[in-house]
């Protein structure tokens, strides 16, 4: 008897902190970055080009996040913090610290994709797979293109390209 008391008890013990570590971890849209971003402000405004920005677009398989090293090239000494969202930009560039960025293009680990391929090589404009990015005003992007396999097998149709699984999974 004081077994199955004993079990019962290791087991709700078990699902509420099952329940509570699962229920309260934020998904990878919840998650804050600490400056609140506009592709606007930076490529309508200032003209500043993506793949100046995401320096690895044209040369890597991965087109990168700009780490504060990069971005304190301009914000440490072109800001004027006068605003909230300038001072804490600045504030973060002036201290070093990390920038959490959001993250919503992640590809599966069997997924071969390379940046340099596509925007070398098959000359595509950022715009075709990530939708117009310098009308985004603020840092929760909306109306961005999520990356489905679809988008990517439509475009290998109509550009003539191979739609042999292996070119891509792995």
């Amino acid at each position: 008897m004081k077994n199955k008391i004993l079990i019962s008890l290791l087991s709700l013990i078990c699902f509420a902190a099952s329940y509570y570590f699962f229920s309260n971890r934020p998904s990878q849209h919840e998650e804050f970055a600490t400056v609140s971003f506009s592709h606007y402000v930076h490529t309508k405004e200032h003209k500043i080009k993506c793949v100046n920005c995401h320096r690895g677009a044209e040369t890597q398989m991965r087109a990168g996040i700009p780490n504060t090293d990069y971005c304190s090239m301009c914000h440490s000494t072109l800001i004027n913090p006068s605003s909230e969202r300038e001072t804490v930009i600045y504030q973060i560039v002036k201290n070093n610290k990390t920038i959490q960025w959001r993250t919503y293009y992640n590809l599966p680990d069997y997924v071969y994709f390379s940046h340099k391929r596509h925007v070398n090589l098959g000359k595509l404009d950022c715009t075709v797979c990530h939708g117009y990015m310098s009308e985004q005003t603020s840092p929760e992007l909306k109306n961005y293109n999520p990356i489905e396999m679809q988008l990517c097998f439509n475009c290998h149709e109509d550009k003539g390209i191979t739609t042999d699984c292996g070119n891509c999974h792995h």
